[in-house]
């Protein structure tokens, strides 16, 4: 019985990560066509990019995690998110800065952590 849970465990926050990585794509794919469209400054395209990022991590986190460890999971999905985007985005060619790095980390957390306690409530 133990090893279903942790197997559960595992596949939801392996399903948070990757889907809060798939939303974020379609948000940023988005913003740059509304970016080049609507001509948005370039002050204003990281603060939307942060908010695209939290909400794709909350999107993922409500609907992968279920059941039990709500924040285990959510928190291990979080970090999977961020550890996904940063190679995509590296990969991509985008600068890596210490500063960014943490608050990417700060606000997946937060946000999934949010969601998880939420959610734990909601089943109590």
């Amino acid at each position: 019985m133990e090893t279903s849970v942790r197997k559960s465990t595992i596949l939801q926050s392996i399903k948070a990560g990757l889907l809060s990585l798939v939303f974020s794509c379609i948000g940023i794919l988005l913003l740059a066509l509304i970016a080049k469209l609507c001509n948005i400054g370039d002050k204003a395209l990281p603060i939307i990019n942060q908010v695209l990022k939290v909400i794709a991590v909350v999107l993922g986190t409500l609907i992968s995690v279920k059941n039990e460890k709500y924040l285990l999971k959510a928190s291990i999905g979080a970090v999977l998110f961020w550890a996904l985007s940063l190679a995509l985005f590296a990969i991509m060619g985008g600068q890596i800065h210490f500063g960014q790095l943490a608050l990417d980390l700060g606000l997946s957390l937060v946000a999934a952590i949010v969601v998880a306690l939420i959610k734990s409530r909601r089943s109590a």
